[in-house]
């Protein structure tokens, strides 16, 4: 049995109440969150550790050296692979960034999404599988 906790009502009455008295839980996040990064894990679900980047809606004729550029701002980048049609090869018109830190992808991500790019809106969000293979491609087009 709980001790009765009294308290005042509006009207300035004495009140009783049976149950402890409720506290919000303190407050997480990023206080105003002006424009700094997450911690870690920005984008939900991800596997820990994965600092590969997905960029869509690049210009056909970007090359890997002027996507590199706006992304090394925010740490080393391992590698950026822009995927070509198997058949045709032409681009495909999205990207891989690899960056050597999960936390400067993050960091990345966050900055560079819905940012324009040679004169397009692109989409950074974090790629959930690793890239694939040309052989992984062709293995592909034959079971389809």
């Amino acid at each position: 049995n709980l001790p009765a906790i009294t308290g005042l009502t509006p009207a300035g009455k004495a009140m009783r109440r049976y149950s402890p008295q409720y506290r919000s839980p303190p407050r997480r996040g990023y206080g105003g969150r002006g424009r700094s990064p997450p911690r870690r894990g920005y984008g939900g679900r991800r596997e820990q550790g994965s600092g590969s980047l997905l960029v869509r809606n690049i210009p056909l004729s970007c090359r890997p050296e002027d996507l590199r550029v706006p992304f090394e701002r925010f740490g080393p980048v391992r590698d950026v692979y822009l995927p070509k049609d198997y058949y045709t090869r032409e681009p495909r018109g999205f990207a891989f960034v690899e960056f050597v830190d999960p936390y400067d992808a993050s960091d990345a991500q966050y900055h560079l999404n819905h940012t324009v790019f040679c004169g397009r809106e692109i989409t950074v969000v974090v790629a959930s599988e690793s890239r694939k293979r040309p052989d992984d491609m062709r293995n592909r087009a034959r079971i389809r």
